[in-house]
Parts: structure tokens; sequence; C-alpha cells
């Protein structure tokens, strides 16, 4: 007799830009706004780069991780 393990699967770790959306964008603006928003690469970078003006701290390589992310999630 074989014994089947029920246990579930691990949950899939979340791109790092995810993590930042969740986090830095959460200060200003509600996760189903940021949700709603489908945009292309270059309207995010747009978009991003006008957070940063009014004050969001945020390094180039995040910014990057966070476009990546928004780009593939907007993509499917």
């Amino acid at each position: 007799m074989a014994l089947v393990g029920c246990g579930s699967a691990a949950e899939p770790t979340p791109h790092p830009g995810q993590v930042l959306v969740e986090t830095k964008y959460s200060i200003c603006h509600s996760i189903v706004q940021v949700d709603n928003a489908r945009y292309s690469r270059e309207i995010w970078d747009t978009t991003i780069n006008i957070m940063v003006m009014a004050g969001l701290q945020i390094t180039d390589e995040q910014k990057a991780s966070v476009i990546d992310y928004l780009a593939i999630r907007d993509s499917q």
C-alpha cells in the first residue's frame, strides 16, 4: 500500500516587484487602484517617475523591478 501525502503545495514566491507595490505604493494608493490600472511598460515608467517627483522613495533597481512586475501582470 502506498501512502499519498495530501499536503497543499507551497505558495509561489511573489515577484519582488509585487512586494514593492504592496508595501511602497499602498502608502498613497489602495491596492485595488493599482490592480485596476492596466498600463504599458512605458506608461508605468512615466507614472512611477511622477510618483518619484511627488516624494516616492525608490531606487532605480526597485523601480525596474516594479515596472517588470506590472508590465508582466498587465500583459496577461
